[in-house]
Formats: C-alpha cells, sequence, structure tokens
C-alpha cells in the first residue's frame, strides 16, 4: 500500500483514503465467500496481482485525480475465507455482498467519529485480470463529500514463497 501519496493527510474518521484504496482492491478480490448469495467460485486465479486505483475527492474540498499500485499476494485460501480476511474497521458494516463468478456489488456503510459514509461498488472478474469502481459519499461538517475509485487489476505471477 502506498503511504507516501497526497490523500495520505485525508483522514475520514479513523480511516484514511489510502487504506480504503487498499480495502476497495482487497474488497473487490475478496468477498467470495462473504454471503448466500454466492452461486459460483469466482473467476480469479490465486497468485500475485498488481492494482491499480485511480481515487477522486469531490465537494467543498477538491483534489485532483490520484494513482496509487500495489502488489498483493491472492491465495486460495484467502478466497475460501472469503470477508473473514479483511480487515474490516469496526466502525464499518457491509450492507451488500452479491458475488457471483464474473462480477460482484457490494456495499459498506461506516460511521467514524460521527462522519456517516456510505460506500458502493462492482467488480467484474475475468480470470487473471479484474476492474472495478466504488464510490462513497462521506456527510462531513463542510458538507457532502464523494469519493470515487476506479480500479484494474492484473495476476502478474505466482505468490513469493514465504
Amino acid at each position: 500500500m502506498c503511504h507516501n501519496d497526497a490523500y495520505s493527510s485525508i483522514r475520514l474518521g479513523d480511516l484514511a483514503v489510502p487504506r480504503l484504496t487498499f480495502l476497495f482492491s482487497l474488497l473487490t478480490s475478496t468477498l467470495m465467500a462473504a454471503t448466500p448469495v454466492l452461486a459460483e467460485t469466482p473467476n480469479l486465479k490465486p497468485g500475485l496481482w498488481s492494482y491499480t486505483t485511480t481515487t477522486t475527492l469531490d465537494g467543498p474540498m477538491k483534489l485532483t485525480p490520484k494513482t496509487a499500485n500495489n502488489k498483493e499476494c491472492l491465495t486460495q485460501q484467502q478466497i475460501d475465507k472469503g470477508i473473514d480476511m479483511l480487515d474490516i474497521p469496526e466502525q464499518c458494516a457491509v450492507l451488500k455482498a452479491d458475488v457471483f463468478r464474473d462480477s460482484s456489488d457490494f456495499a459498506l456503510s461506516c460511521n467514524m467519529q460521527g462522519i456517516k459514509t456510505l460506500f458502493k461498488g462492482n467488480a467484474a472478474f475475468h480470470g487473471e485480470h479484474m476492474n472495478g469502481e466504488m464510490d462513497g459519499e462521506m456527510n462531513t461538517p463542510l458538507g457532502l463529500m464523494v469519493m470515487k475509485m476506479n480500479f484494474v487489476s492484473k495476476r502478474v505471477g505466482e505468490c513469493p514463497a514465504s
């Protein structure tokens, strides 16, 4: 996860924007067993995945789009564990996690230090690559802020040996 970007100073309660970017990447790749709506195993191959996420923030405070890159190992065991592997802050609840072989739709609701945020997103799974988007609406003391994240990801090889 990239910690030295322009968004590292933006905090939404206890959740910094870079952590949201990472959480978004994990959500799209690991909501696999989160709900009974799951009909099939998602069309994803375990291995080392490279993510590129572009984030914009609009509202009383506008920032230029920021792109972050990170790599994560996705194992079959993590896919099988589903949402339980995520470090979702206790202030957030998963409202929706509809996961199918080729796509997913999800929603989170968070209340961090009185700032209520609703995140909605979707992802498309294509075996060795995936893409998706997530929008977040935050009611802040400055007014409504809207965060938009788009991502593309591809499998870049096997996970490194531990």
